[in-house]
């Protein structure tokens, strides 16, 4: 009985904690707590329909990187938007994850892994680390546009939208 006891007051005092920090970050409008992807790696009920947006932008297959680095992506067969990330002996389950700079960015916050998509080239990071665990990884999209890149003049952005991301 005292066991349940102490963890209904540890439960009693977790929520309120947790209240206290939903409120403060409600009032300051600088964080958007989601406890679900805390505690849990995102399925395809999960994911709403601006992750899985995202989703259909992210570049598939055998992806080379620098250092003789290959990165494999590839679609959840059983979960729309979710994707299966392979580099070496590293295996993620990535979900899409809207970023404030319209990159593609698939996160496996479990393994703390995170797979960064420019237009360019993309990387991925060991955010526990804070190391990057492979990056200049170029899909067939990835490379054409970092050849215009190099060839052409920077974008200006008086001139009209700049594009984001490589397509497929």
């Amino acid at each position: 009985m005292l066991e349940t006891l102490n963890q209904s007051q540890n439960s009693n005092v977790l929520t309120a904690w947790l209240r206290q920090v939903v409120d403060y970050a409600a009032k300051c409008s600088l964080v958007s707590i989601s406890f679900f992807a805390i505690t849990h790696s995102a399925s395809a009920a999960d994911l709403d329909e601006k992750a899985l947006a995202i989703a259909e932008q992210v570049h598939t297959g055998r992806i080379a990187c620098e250092m003789g680095n290959v990165v494999h992506i590839s679609p959840d067969a059983d979960n729309r938007g979710v994707f299966m990330l392979q580099m070496g002996k590293h295996r993620f389950r990535m979900s899409p994850v809207p970023s404030a700079t319209g990159a593609i960015r698939l996160e496996d916050p479990k393994a703390g892994a995170m797979w960064l998509q420019l237009a360019n080239k993309s990387m991925l990071m060991n955010s526990k680390l804070g190391q990057r665990m492979a990056d200049e990884c170029q899909s067939p999209a990835q490379v054409a546009v970092s050849e215009v890149m190099k060839k052409g003049p920077v974008f200006n952005l008086l001139d009209g939208p700049v594009p984001s991301v490589a397509k497929k």
